[in-house]
């Protein structure tokens, strides 16, 4: 899901090998190093410096367990730093963690970092990586909760990012499919827009094939295509679910929605193949589940 900071990332840039090496084994040299400094002198002065490097490369990598990893990391940095720019990081990585299948009754919280982490950082300026982390983070956290007003800032917040030349790629692609979710939600009339969006920020995510967000505008996408019906929309969205229920990534909710569309857009046997393939499926949100009875009783009559 995340993305690693300009920091770690001219840190990984600088360990060379030959052949070149990838960036998870440029990742995975850092991590080791890092590992080994701590273990051999773990009361250092920068060793919160250390631990949120690490925090900041298993985010990146993204591996299975890395986010929990992390999240030890960024805790630990919270409970023994006094540094008011560490916490903030930290706090922000926090918040970001917590995103993908959040529950709402958690979203105050992740909120509450999103905003103690701009006092921390002790500056508004969007084109700041950190702070423009925090807006998205805030964005994503609205656009869940969906309380009076919630959208309306969602969307501000994404406007700001995309509008700013000098927004960090990623959160400009995420912000970019961010205003496409809302027009899925709000705003039928701009359905062709919505698919631009979704083009933009696919393509400024391409090589980020494992990310949440990556996966996030397949669905987003097809399901504004299938809205607005156009001829080879259909086709071109059930290429897109396809890919999205077919490639390797641990996104619950993504998957139960990919597969719930194919559900009801493709005929029998087929159909009843994927929503068996999400009534399988543990631990998913009660929208979810209301919309697999959905599709069920349409399946029954259909």
């Amino acid at each position: 899901m995340g993305i690693i900071s300009p920091i770690m990332s001219f840190i990984v840039e600088r360990e060379s090998g030959f052949p070149a090496p990838s960036e998870r084994e440029k990742i995975n040299k850092a991590l080791e190093k890092y590992r080994g400094i701590l273990k051999k002198y773990p009361q250092r002065a920068d060793s919160g410096e250390i631990k949120f490097g690490m925090a900041d490369l298993l985010v990146g990598r993204n591996d299975p367990g890395d986010y929990n990893k992390a999240l030890s990391l960024y805790e630990d940095i919270l409970k023994t730093s006094s540094s008011p720019y560490l916490r903030a990081r930290a706090q922000v990585g926090k918040a970001e963690l917590l995103v993908p299948g959040i529950k709402k009754e958690a979203i105050a919280d992740a909120l509450a970092l999103c905003e103690t982490a701009r006092k921390n950082l002790g500056k508004a300026d969007i084109s700041d990586f950190f702070v423009a982390k925090t807006f998205i983070i805030e964005a994503d956290l609205r656009l869940v909760r969906d309380e009076a007003g919630d959208h309306k800032k969602a969307l501000g917040i994404h406007e700001k990012l995309v509008k700013n030349r000098k927004t960090h790629w990623y959160f400009r692609a995420r912000a970019q499919l961010g205003k496409a979710e809302l027009v899925l939600y709000h705003y039928p009339a701009k359905l062709t827009e919505g698919i631009a969006l979704c083009e933009k920020a696919a393509n400024l995510l391409r090589e980020r094939k494992g990310d949440y967000f990556n996966q996030k505008t397949k669905l987003i996408e097809s399901e504004l295509l299938l809205r607005r019906a156009k001829k080879e929309d259909f086709k071109n969205a059930e290429v897109l679910l396809k890919q999205l229920v077919e490639e390797a990534h641990p996104y619950k909710d993504l998957l139960a929605r990919g597969r719930l569309d194919l559900a009801e857009i493709s005929r029998s046997p087929t159909a009843r193949k994927y929503l068996k393939e999400v009534e399988e499926m543990e631990g998913l949100d009660p929208y979810i589940l209301d919309k697999v009875r959905l599709v069920e009783s349409k399946l029954s009559h259909g």
